[in-house]
């Protein structure tokens, strides 16, 4: 989380791509005053439009082309950012880049991730390769799983947690946002009241509860995150009993529970009402050979009254109707498993699941982390060509092909009783549609959104309370833009609509913030200081020296001037 240089060239950052993570990234390096080239391959797309209107330079072409990196001028370039929605296209581009311009640092995205160096080793020592559907599905699932709390960070070496706590409470470290109007980052020390989101000490937290010495409270808290583990192991193997035992057709089961009524029946009328005294065991024995239609011949009514040969008669009868009922039920579910299986067709949880809207990059991968965390879900996408859809069929995860802005298609996912909703298409417009619909259907659904305008997004909350909304390219430019200018990247915190920075670094002489005091700096927005040079939550009227290590969170806009 240390700001350190970055790049040893000295022309720009070419980047090439047409979609929402290009113009965030193109952002990035615009807010730490790096200049960029947009590679396009059209006037009209989003990358080429924002970047129009924000005064940097343009190239349309095809990046396969060595004509185009030509004329965007990649003799002089810091760094290349191949940013296209194809890995093919993308892996094509960088190779004509590293033969272009060796000596460049080349950053490739890409839908999975390089875990094992292969692409990497193609591109030489500067090249890298990135996910951004990796870097922000953990963020999403989080949302989907806790909302805005639990998330844990350590910065200057000391482990914090978001959590909604009053603003007086003696753990908090720094308040983001009150818990009635998350839009609303970082209010100003006297402007906020009652419950906040804020970083807290969860160590401290456990001492303001009486816990004694840290030793302690950590050896708590490790016995208390085995217990919970243990716990969610039993969850786990409950859910999966559950899920085999849902496999079992409703019919079967009535017809075992009448199977079971006629034998009690059966076996009490055999134990009183023959001449031969029977006892409880030998009339359940005796009942369950009839049933079966075995007949040992160890025992039978030779000698016993009519009306209890006739009973046995009709017993016979109705035995082997249910048992062949039985059976054939048990037969055609266990075929149309099979059938279900191979077609992708998976029963559909019932309850405490989350419902996945759209099976893109960020979706499937979305999809990927909560099988991992053995969360039953269940998936909508409209095209029948996805490729998030032999995912879920290797994983066995139920989808519906519709539009999920059909109630009728929500209807039958028993949104009343699933953990939440996660809207995560490339449209914006089809996800607020999709998550309207939801909420209509069950107010206190948890909605979890995907919307790459941020200013939508904060006029949606306000409107709808929408606290839940993340932005792929938000969460991912930070990271291709530090691969980019080799720097470490400043963490971020997703926090309601706005994903705040938490940032280290050492105040320069020639830092605006050097001789200024801690209240000064908070005033002028946009930070909040959580550590400096040793001291934990300083005091507004602390002063800044040169040379102090200094912790940070606060907006991009403000950490970025801070690299400055």
């Amino acid at each position: 989380m240390v700001a350190a240089p970055g790049g040893t060239g000295t022309g720009p950052v070419l980047l090439a791509g047409d979609d929402g993570l290009s113009v965030r990234v193109r952002e990035e390096l615009a807010a730490v005053d790096v200049p960029s080239v947009t590679v396009t391959s059209g006037p009209g797309t989003l990358a080429a439009r924002t970047a129009e209107a924000a005064g940097a330079e343009i190239v349309v072409g095809d990046p396969t082309d060595p004509q185009t990196w030509e004329r965007a001028g990649i003799a002089d370039a810091r760094a290349v950012g191949l940013l296209g929605p194809s890995d093919v296209g993308n892996l094509h581009a960088a190779l004509l880049v590293e033969e272009l311009h060796p000596e460049a640092t080349v950053v490739v995205r890409m839908f999975q991730a390089d875990h094992d160096g292969g692409i990497e080793d193609l591109l030489g020592d500067r090249g890298r390769v990135l996910s951004d559907a990796q870097v922000a599905a953990p963020a999403f699932v989080h949302a989907a799983l806790s909302g805005n709390t639990g998330q844990r960070i350590t910065i200057a070496g000391r482990p914090l947690e978001v959590a909604e706590v009053d603003v007086h409470h003696p753990a908090l470290m720094v308040a983001l946002c009150e818990a009635d109007t998350p839009t609303e980052v970082l209010p100003a020390r006297e402007e906020i009241s009652g419950n906040v989101l804020a970083l807290i000490d969860p160590y401290a937290a456990s001492s303001a509860r009486g816990m004694l010495p840290v030793a302690v409270q950590q050896a708590a808290e490790q016995r208390a995150a085995r217990q919970a583990e243990a716990r969610a192991r039993r969850r786990s193997a409950i859910r999966r009993w559950r899920h085999r035992f849902a496999l079992v057709p409703k019919r079967a089961l009535w017809l075992l529970g009448v199977m079971f009524v006629v034998m009690l029946v059966s076996a009490t009328i055999f134990n009183f009402g023959t001449s031969v005294k029977i006892d409880e065991l030998d009339a359940i024995y005796f009942t369950v050979t009839t049933m079966a239609t075995v007949g040992y011949g160890d025992v039978n009514l030779i000698g016993e009254p009519d009306w209890v040969k006739i009973y046995d008669i009709g017993l016979m009868a109705l035995s082997a109707v249910l048992v062949g009922l039985f059976l054939a039920t048990l037969t055609e579910a266990l075929v149309s498993t099979r059938i279900d299986q191979a077609l992708g067709r998976f029963p559909r949880p019932s309850r405490d699941h989350v419902v996945v809207c759209g099976l893109g990059q960020a979706g499937t991968e979305v999809l990927i982390k909560l099988h991992e965390a053995e969360v039953p879900c269940v998936a909508i996408e409209r095209s029948t060509e996805a490729a998030g859809l032999v995912t879920a069929r290797a994983l066995e995860i139920p989808v519906i092909i519709g539009d999920a802005r059909n109630p009728g298609t929500l209807e039958e996912l028993n949104l009343d009783r699933a953990q939440a909703l996660m809207a995560l298409t490339t449209d914006d417009l089809a996800n607020i549609q999709c998550a309207l619909k939801a909420r209509e259907l069950n107010p206190d659904l948890r909605v979890v959104l995907r919307c790459f305008d941020q200013q939508l997004a904060e006029r949606l909350d306000r409107t709808i309370d929408l606290d839940l909304t993340r932005s792929v390219a938000d969460l991912a430019a930070p990271q291709f833009a530090a691969a980019l200018l080799e720097r470490e990247l400043a963490e971020t915190l997703p926090v309601s609509n706005v994903p705040l920075r938490l940032l280290e670094t050492v105040v320069s002489a020639e830092s605006p913030l050097a001789g200024s005091t801690v209240g000064a700096v908070e005033r002028d927005g946009g930070l909040r200081f959580l550590h400096c040079d040793g001291r934990w939550r300083p005091r507004p009227d602390y002063p800044i020296s040169a040379g102090e290590p200094i912790a940070v969170v606060g907006t991009r806009e403000a950490c970025d001037g801070l690299i400055r």
